[in-house]
């Protein structure tokens, strides 16, 4: 598989925090985290992570993508909740970037709306074709025309 390209200071770049905090976190933190999807995408990327390798044992480094990955378990715990009471529910994913929310929680009856910029959801779209009840839209979040 041909690797997608992540260009240094772009805004595609902005995916690769949260998503490498979240890989981390899986590696060195794996009865505390798992994020398998976070891993495999990083793997499929052709991004220079050198940087990010360095900070790997800074503690404030660290701190951060605990953040991030406690972040997301937090997010997915109350939509969860959300959907046992509306299991038809929309789940939008405001500025998605490469986060699996909408698929982890699928319950088979609510839709996921996923929202990021269009070169994002292209990238996304590469890496994960969307699903049955999910739809990925390109937009810039103040454009509410989405709606």
């Amino acid at each position: 598989m041909k690797k997608i390209k992540i260009e240094k200071n772009t805004v595609q770049e902005t995916l690769i925090v949260p998503l490498y905090g979240r890989k981390m976190c899986t590696e060195k933190f794996p009865t505390l985290y798992s994020d398998s999807f976070a891993v495999d995408f990083c793997n499929k990327l052709d991004y220079d992570f050198s940087d990010l390798e360095k900070k790997r044992d800074n503690v404030l480094y660290e701190f951060g993508g605990l953040e991030a990955a406690m972040r997301q378990l937090a997010m997915r715990w109350e939509i969860a909740e959300y959907l046992k009471i509306h299991p038809k529910a929309s789940v939008v994913n405001l500025g998605c970037g490469l986060d699996q929310t909408g698929r982890v929680l699928d319950n088979g009856t609510c839709k996921t709306y996923n929202l990021d910029f269009p070169d994002i959801i292209k990238i996304r779209t590469d890496l994960m074709p969307v699903g049955d009840r999910e739809e990925n839209i390109q937009t810039d979040l103040r454009d509410y025309s989405w709606m």
